[in-house]
């Protein structure tokens, strides 16, 4: 199986089924659509830099022939995983009951000072061979989440019910997807800059990239959907 094979099959058609779903359920209004969209554009923006850091440094590779070519470092299927994941998360999100929780957009000490902790582990992790790729999953997942905690930490919170079981489920089916390229060898991620802690033979670091990113999408729009209720 080629890595395009993977992604028409795990990520591309669950994606159409769910955007037909969404439109037949009339839960795709415009203002979703864009936030979607905006989410998708950022996702590609952010992830690109990091994505080639970490083949650059061997922490994942892929095999001669399973992919159509590259773009900097990146296999250029990883570059349609990156956006189909955030599109097929923003779906998901859109077909949950929509809640207008009574807050706004405001400063959470409590909310930053959780997500600089995380950058710091994720430092921490750095200083050792083996906590490479955990380290620059957290590292990198910092400013989203000082961001999205740091200004929406009550929206959030309240919101809570909305969105956890969705990102719960696609995380898990990610989980289960990627254990799965794995094992056809569509990619492989290096022992030496992993903990070697695994979930079967999935790394339980790629656990970790599917949790927070997902994260980012559900939260992202929850908070595009408070900012745009306010905006009303």
């Amino acid at each position: 199986m080629t890595y395009l094979d993977f992604l028409i099959r795990f990520v591309g058609i669950p994606l159409l089924v769910g955007v037909l779903l969404a439109w037949k359920k009339s839960k795709l209004s415009r203002t979703q659509v864009l936030g979607i969209v905006i989410m998708g554009i950022i996702a590609l923006v952010y992830t690109t830099p990091w994505d080639n850091y970490l083949i650059m440094r061997g922490v994942w590779s892929y095999p001669e022939g399973v992919v159509l070519g590259t773009l900097g470092y990146v296999p250029l299927e990883e570059y349609g995983f990156m956006l189909l994941q955030t599109l097929l998360a923003g779906v998901l999100w859109s077909m949950q009951p929509r809640v207008s929780p009574e807050c706004r957009l405001r400063f959470s000490l409590p909310g930053f000072l959780l997500s600089l902790a995380i950058g710091i582990v994720g430092v921490f992790c750095l200083t050792m061979e083996r906590g490479t790729y955990g380290g620059l999953i957290l590292l990198w997942a910092f400013p989203p989440l000082a961001l999205q905690w740091g200004l929406g930490a009550e929206c959030l919170s309240n919101s809570l019910k909305t969105w956890l079981v969705p990102w719960a489920g696609l995380t898990l089916y990610l989980c289960l997807a990627d254990s799965f390229a794995i094992s056809e060898g569509i990619w492989t991620l290096t022992l030496g800059t992993r903990s070697g802690w695994d979930l079967g033979n999935l790394p339980v670091e790629e656990a970790l990239f599917f949790a927070v990113t997902n994260l980012f999408v559900f939260q992202g729009l929850c908070l595009w959907d408070t900012w745009k209720g306010n905006q009303s």
